[in-house]
């Protein structure tokens, strides 16, 4: 199979096998761009029977999200709102795509934003509508519809077949100098254990380079934020480019870097030692929005 970013047919297995089945599962890594993909990719088809079906209750074990589920997005949301203000962007008509249960659409509609979302898991749809009363539609980035002057997609994109037809799609629903902002993991982080990092609910593994190199004919950088998760908000462009892909060098820099990923670095660089007691200490957290309604956890947090 080619790469889903360039073309080229260059594919070096970087894996053989899903990290939580242990099942098959081939990813590669193209040696012109450094894009990671699995290969071969899944069908359209069978990406939307999946997700619209299966994948929340494979990652969650549930078809609508629990109380701790609930706090944790909405305190995820808190920053992703405050990461966008930090820039200006605090209003306008916004629609999220892969809206999961709600939060991040609930709490900017309460802070100034005229918010949507779309959710391919019916289960989610559902309870996001029941809980929040706001607009959630079934279906992913294909059902998008309208101009919005801030799109968000929040660990979509790692699920797609194609970022660079994802982008594309997306600079059609903007608004003149409208924003999209894009979060995914990050092949390169430190934190997430050598043995926990492919799976096949992931179609591609995004470098801060792939991914911009994916937005390029349609959009500029205007922040990128790699604390945790790689995170980058873009501008639309007012004229498009040609794609952008990352240098030789960048490419040789990445393979470096994956090549380099072990228990050694984890633990010690990624506090990956920590990660026990740092799981302990949220259950414990969590522990006092048993048994809450959905609203009322994330109308305390917001007030």
């Amino acid at each position: 199979m080619s790469c889903v970013l360039c073309g080229s047919e260059d594919l070096t297995t970087v894996s053989s096998e899903d990290a939580k089945s242990k099942a098959s599962l081939n990813v590669g890594m193209c040696g012109r761009c450094g894009l990671i993909q699995q290969d071969p990719m899944p069908t359209p088809e069978e990406l939307v029977n999946y997700y619209s079906h299966e994948y929340r209750v494979d990652y969650k074990s549930t078809y609508t999200p629990k109380p701790k589920h609930v706090y944790r997005a909405a305190r995820t949301a808190k920053k992703r709102i405050a990461f966008l203000a930090g820039m200006g962007v605090q209003s306008g008509r916004l629609i999220d795509i892969g809206a999961g249960g709600g939060e991040f659409v609930y709490i900017a509609g309460k802070i100034g934003f005229d918010a949507s979302g779309l959710e391919p898991n019916i289960g989610y749809a559902n309870f996001s509508k029941a809980e929040y009363g706001i607009n959630i539609d079934v279906g992913g980035i294909d059902a998008i519809h309208g101009k919005y002057d801030v799109i968000t997609m929040f660990h979509v994109l790692e699920h797609l077949p194609s970022p660079v037809a994802a982008f594309k799609k997306l600079h059609e629903h903007l608004n003149a100098g409208g924003f999209v902002f894009i979060e995914v993991p990050w092949i390169e982080t430190q934190d997430a254990s050598p043995h926990n990092i492919y799976f096949k609910a992931h179609t591609v593994y995004f470098s801060v380079e792939t991914l911009k190199a994916a937005a390029s004919e349609h959009f500029d950088v205007v922040d990128v934020d790699t604390s945790s998760n790689l995170r980058i908000v873009f501008r639309l462009k007012d004229v498009q480019s040609e794609l952008v892909l990352p240098t030789p060098d960048s490419v040789r820099a990445l393979r470096k870097r994956i090549n380099a990923k072990g228990w050694f670095e984890y633990l010690l660089f990624g506090n990956g030692w920590a990660k026990p007691f740092q799981k302990l200490a949220r259950a414990i957290d969590e522990r006092k929005v048993r048994g809450f309604k959905a609203k009322k956890i994330i109308d305390e947090m917001v007030s």
